[in-house]
């Protein structure tokens, strides 16, 4: 299997042999990366595959110049590879083994960049798949939930909360036959950025589950590193359940979704998940000369999760200005998602403000920096009041599904 990923490698070298011969590697102060980076941590990406959906890798590079580099090829039987080894890193080229055989990174700041046999980076347009980010602290605080869309789905959920010095750890899971299927609580401790929380409940035993930014880290993984102690997951759980598997954060509120805020800029959200799961795309308003960058957020089954758009366009530096929810997997503490009706958004909230657009109503929930649009097609006759101007709500049916469901973290649209 190896082998595939190999002759992708061969084929991009190729490709790198078309750049300016002329070009040199950047240093700092003219100095080698070994001595001016601070290139010790963890990075992850996720590489094209000929024939998966990708190839998760994660390189750890220790202060003792040991390494640990994991390859997963996604949907494939007996796909993971783990090489280990010493590293060296000479001007701004980074070496390690795989396999016996030697591979080489470029060395920058916050990310190494596989190159070919020639030294070279990719430039085709799969050149940023080769990139390896490196990975900050992870925020563990939140609420989790395994990824399910349809509603009334089963889910299984997982809350962690400060505790002292420690985290609070909870699972949960939907009902089977009127009872809970999974029930878990217990007291997380912090090692290497990896939570870990004793699953044993037998006396003088100790079985550790590990909680782990997931790869993308829109979530966390739990598993056991002894597989002989996965059946303690299961002992929590009805019908063959278990606690372990990916979570994602995705709560919705108005200051964040999942685990984005409005403090972010596009950038850190682009350091943060790898290449492969984010599209940028051009997007348009309603008027021609409305033109933006939208940033689509995928899970790496390349389901669409959510749209994130700055201001304005070229500059990723700036803070993200609105949300598009796409998928209702993210919905609010009330349980409002990109499904919800106008029946259940009033229930939940207070409407403030309703206004016609081309095609559509769109209406406020100033409570969760919201709008919510509904086509003009699945209104009722007499839906515009001409004497007074404005949306009669009485002929919005409660039963109208929303079509957009869109966040506002800087220029806050106001209708009234």
């Amino acid at each position: 299997m190896r082998n595939l990923f190999y002759i992708s490698f061969a084929l991009f070298a190729l490709n790198a042999c078309k750049t300016d011969k002329n070009k040199t590697s950047t240093t700092t102060d003219g100095h080698s990366a070994e001595y001016a980076l601070d290139y010790e941590g963890v990075y992850k990406g996720t590489y094209p595959c000929a024939d998966c959906s990708g190839i998760q890798t994660v390189l750890t590079l220790n202060p003792d110049k040991t390494f640990v580099y994991e390859t997963v090829y996604l949907d494939k039987e007996d796909g993971r590879f783990v090489d280990k080894g010493k590293y060296t890193v000479k001007e701004n080229t980074l070496t390690i083994q795989q396999g016996g055989k030697p591979i080489h990174f470029l060395v920058g700041e916050s990310a190494v960049t596989l190159l070919g046999n020639d030294l070279k980076p990719n430039t085709d347009r799969l050149a940023d798949f080769y990139i390896l980010k490196k990975q900050g602290n992870f925020n563990y605080q939140g609420k989790y939930e395994t990824f399910n869309e349809e509603k009334g789905g089963y889910t299984q959920t997982l809350s962690i909360l400060p505790k002292a010095n420690d985290y609070e750890v909870t699972f949960s899971a939907s009902k089977v036959k009127d009872r809970e299927n999974c029930r878990f609580e217990g007291v997380g401790q912090m090692k290497n950025d990896t939570l870990w929380v004793n699953i044993s409940n037998e006396k003088d035993k100790e079985v550790p589950m590990y909680i782990a930014p997931s790869h993308d880290n829109l979530g966390v993984e739990v598993f056991t590193a002894d597989s002989e102690e996965r059946s303690y997951m299961m002992r929590y759980c009805k019908g063959g359940g278990s606690l372990a598997g990916k979570y994602l954060k995705n709560t919705v509120t108005a200051n964040s979704i999942g685990v984005f805020n409005k403090q972010n800029t596009i950038a850190e959200v682009l350091r943060t998940l790898p290449n492969v799961q984010v599209q940028k795309k051009v997007g348009h308003g309603e008027f021609a000369e409305d033109v933006y960058d939208d940033y689509e957020i995928y899970n790496h089954n390349d389901q669409l999760l959510f749209t994130l758009t700055p201001k304005d366009t070229t500059d990723v530096h700036q803070k993200i200005n609105t949300v598009m929810v796409n998928s209702p997997f993210f919905k609010t503490d009330k349980g409002i998602n990109v499904n919800s009706t106008y029946g259940d958004i009033k229930k939940a909230y207070t409407i403030n403000g309703l206004a016609p657009t081309r095609e559509h109503i769109v209406f406020n929930v100033d409570e969760i920096n919201a709008n919510f649009s509904i086509s003009k097609t699945k209104l009722k006759k007499g839906w515009w009041d001409e004497k007074n101007k404005k949306v009669n709500e009485d002929k919005i049916p409660l039963e109208a599904k929303v079509d957009d469901f869109t966040l506002w973290w800087i220029d806050k649209v106001i209708i009234e």
